[in-house]
């Protein structure tokens, strides 16, 4: 019982710090994870796997799906929630028929959704903290490590 409460506090600990943007990318590599991991045990006739998988993913599609904010209703935001509401239908169909076709299909909208992620939401971030960054750093002159004007130090002045 300690092990799972020491677990506990780690995992709690290390998702604690990041960003809302940070803890989105898990969630849409851990889903390309679990795919691949179901399509395994669906060529192995693994019935387990499959499944422990197939439902991990499903929970994390449902996941990202309640992170989108219900106020927004543009229409990137209605198309988003469209993904993952055909994505959230059709993935217990595969359960049923082992269908890889349909989960090639899901997997390729969660891969292309977590590039657009990295690369519009991520890279944008990082950038606006660089700018920030660099507009509040205290501005530095530079300044010779030498200076001959400087007098010379009691030990400077002592010749042997």
């Amino acid at each position: 019982m300690a092990a799972y409460q020491q677990l506990h506090t780690y995992l709690n600990n290390h998702y604690e710090g990041m960003d809302p943007e940070q803890l989105i990318l898990l969630l849409f590599k851990g889903a390309l994870t679990r795919m691949k991991l179901a399509r395994e045990g669906i060529e192995e006739g693994n019935i387990q796997k499959k499944g422990e998988n197939l439902s991990k993913v499903i929970a994390i599609i449902s996941e990202l799906n309640a992170s989108v904010d219900p106020t927004m209703t543009d229409e990137s935001t209605r198309f988003l929630r469209g993904i993952y509401t055909a994505i959230l239908t059709e993935l217990p169909k595969v359960t049923l028929n082992n269908d890889l076709k349909t989960l090639d299909r899901a997997k390729a909208y969660i891969s292309r959704l977590k590039e657009i992620w990295e690369t519009d939401v991520m890279a944008k971030k990082q950038a606006s903290l660089t700018e920030i960054v660099k507009n509040t750093a205290p501005k530095r002159s530079f300044q010779p490590a030498f200076n001959p004007d400087r007098p010379k130090t009691t030990f400077q002045a002592i010749s042997v």
